[in-house]
């Protein structure tokens, strides 16, 4: 298999701790905009500001957390062999 296979280049990386200018880049607002209105507390990796990290978990999580269309329904559940008879068993 390819890099390019593996990896998209076209894609951004987004690490799994984000400085502040990365975090606002991630979820599409300014620094100033977003240090006012994120409610997400940065993890402090030194003492220095700039040892303060986002975690895009954490981002993620307050993202969703605003869609007004409500949580995501969750993927059914499959087992190995529903669909061996081509889905006509009874559950």
């Amino acid at each position: 298999m390819t890099r390019s296979a593996l990896i998209r280049d076209d894609l951004p990386y987004w690490p799994a701790a984000l400085r502040l200018d990365q975090a606002a880049a991630y979820v599409g607002l300014s620094v100033p905009i977003f240090k006012e209105v994120c409610p997400v507390k940065p993890v402090k990796f030194t003492q220095s500001t700039r040892g303060q990290r986002y975690l895009r978990d954490r981002l993620d999580n307050w993202l969703a957390d605003l869609d007004p269309n409500g949580p995501l329904s969750p993927k059914p559940v499959r087992r190995f062999g529903d669909n061996l008879d081509g889905g006509k068993s009874a559950a």
